[in-house]
Formats: structure tokens, C-alpha cells, sequence
């Protein structure tokens, strides 16, 4: 559980745009300023920007409704994030509702 606690904590640092941070003055690539988001009214995984405070701007609506994601390897699909409370609380908030598995950050990025 804690090692899901620190991936999930990882994923809400990146998407907080926590990068950087340290004092480096490294500026981060392009690739890192990109992040998998999921519409939750479509369900519909995209790459967008990494925003400092979701849910993010959906370009396609104009709506706040991109929540960072993470992947299941076994589903094969991106789900929402839970909101930092949430996974706190919740027991299984970083696990896939339908298959149990332990979602992740690493997955393929959706076209």
C-alpha cells in the first residue's frame, strides 16, 4: 500500500507542476510538462498540459473536467485519479474498480 501511496503521491506532484522543485535550474523537457488526463463526464483519456490544480480545462468542451489518470495493465485503460483526501481514506482508491488491479503511471499514451 505505501509503495501505491508514494506512485499516486508522485502523479498528484507532477500534476500539481511540483516539478522542478528543489532548486535545480534544470528546466523540465516537454515530455514532462505533458500528463495523461481522463474526461470524467466521457471517460475519454487525452495528453494535455500539466495544470497546477485540477481538474483541468478539456480544449475539446471548455470545461473543467480533466482529472490526472492513472493506467490498469490489466483493463488496458486510463481512470481518473481520485482526489488526494480520497486516496487517503479510501483503502482501495489506487486499485481498478473493475479488474483489482494496482493502477499505475506508466501506461501507453493515448493518440
Amino acid at each position: 500500500m505505501k509503495s501505491c501511496l508514494k506512485k499516486c503521491l508522485l502523479v498528484v506532484a507532477i500534476g500539481s507542476g511540483l516539478l522542478g522543485c528543489g532548486g535545480s535550474e534544470e528546466v523540465a523537457t516537454t515530455e514532462s510538462q505533458r500528463a495523461v488526463y481522463v474526461d470524467i463526464k466521457t471517460l475519454q483519456a487525452v495528453v494535455g498540459d500539466v495544470v497546477k490544480e485540477p481538474p483541468a480545462v478539456n480544449p475539446a468542451t471548455g470545461q473543467r473536467t480533466l482529472m490526472p489518470a492513472l493506467y490498469c495493465p490489466k483493463c488496458l485503460r486510463w481512470h481518473p485519479l481520485p482526489p488526494l483526501d480520497q486516496i487517503n481514506r479510501t483503502p482501495n482508491a489506487t486499485k481498478c474498480s473493475k479488474t483489482g488491479a494496482t493502477l499505475t503511471a506508466d501506461g501507453p499514451w493515448p493518440e
